[in-house]
């Protein structure tokens, strides 16, 4: 996870690699309660679990910006680092602050993905044969960063998983621009689901 977020931050894409623009949802589990009651907070703690503590703030930043129906709050203005692994002190915080909700976000891993673009020419037959007999194209690989994340809904009120995803995204460009693709991905799932009401 590390060397993503580090390879995120610092943008070190090689030239091979196209823009960032395509998410998807990989797999999804919803609590059967959410099929009866979609999930509504009043109140939402959003937070990226990262080593690199810049890193968790720019992505919870964000993870905020994608939130629409309900205030939110970066987990960093609220958990001092010097208490993200004293669990009991953290549900104190968290419970005077008045949150009911959580989203989680963790990098879960990622992979390279080699794809073969074949040659511009057309299908057929003589669309090959038109073209060869010009000039040979042999068409080439393409290298692609494939980064996978495991997005988690929580209700802190009932201390229980609501949802959970993971999504694959190509090339981010940014650990804010890999979030708010992820996040739009997930809401859009969430929609078509019917665990959340609608974007107005």
């Amino acid at each position: 996870m590390k060397h993503v977020l580090t390879w995120l931050a610092c943008g070190l894409l090689a030239s091979t690699l196209v823009s960032c623009g395509s998410t998807r949802v990989v797999t999804r589990w919803q609590d059967p309660s959410v099929s009866v009651t979609p999930i509504v907070f009043t109140k939402v703690l959003a937070m990226v679990i990262a080593g690199d503590q810049a890193l968790r703030r720019a992505g919870e930043q964000e993870l905020c910006r994608q939130v629409e129906r309900a205030p939110c709050q970066p987990a960093y203005l609220s958990i001092p680092d010097s208490a993200l692994r004293d669990v009991d002190a953290v549900k104190a915080i968290v419970r005077k602050e008045g949150f009911d909700g959580a989203v989680v976000f963790r990098v879960a891993g990622e992979r390279e993905q080699v794809t073969y673009v074949p040659p511009s020419y057309g299908p057929g037959f003589w669309g090959y044969y038109g073209h060869a007999r010009v000039a040979y194209d042999p068409g080439y690989y393409r290298s692609d960063q494939v980064v996978r994340v495991e997005t988690s809904i929580y209700s802190i009120r009932e201390d229980k998983l609501l949802w959970v995803g993971t999504t694959d995204t190509v090339n981010p460009d940014s650990v804010a621009g890999l979030v708010k693709d992820v996040a739009k991905a997930v809401r859009k799932e969430l929609e078509r689901e019917g665990a959340v009401p609608a974007s107005r």
